[in-house]
């Protein structure tokens, strides 16, 4: 992961490439686990986390280069490629958060921000599920 200030992206857009879930360790919270359970042993237990399964590699639930649960996908999956923090640099602030995004995606351009970038900004912090780190 190469993160940088959301000031310093123009766009970014799902290609739909796969990268993340080979990347990620995707940590899921306990409400995760329990709604996901439903799949069965998809699950990897770490020190005090729990993470969704790899499988040669690349997430338990990437098949035939799509997410096979992406309606039900963890808020790690729903947000990527943006981070966000409590605290940080001017440059990435944003509406009392520090947000930063994986340079390392695809699907990002970097430039000056547009207001579609603005709009999945503030569309990422409207959901309840997500959590500030």
């Amino acid at each position: 992961m190469k993160p940088i200030p959301w000031r310093r992206v123009e766009k970014w857009k799902c290609v739909r490439c796969g990268k993340c879930c080979e990347e990620l360790d995707v940590m899921v919270t306990s409400e995760e686990e329990k709604r996901l359970r439903k799949f069965g042993d998809v699950f990897r237990r770490g020190k005090v986390l729990v993470y969704l399964k790899k499988i040669d590699g690349r997430c338990i639930f990437f098949r035939s280069g799509i997410c096979a649960i992406y309606p039900e996908r963890p808020m790690a999956c729903v947000k990527y490629p943006f981070y966000f923090r409590s605290t940080g640099g001017e440059e990435s602030y944003f509406g009392g958060y520090h947000v930063y995004v994986d340079s390392n995606c695809p699907g990002v351009v970097l430039g000056h921000p547009t207001e579609s970038l603005v709009d999945t900004i503030q569309n990422l912090l409207k959901n309840e599920r997500l959590i500030i780190v």
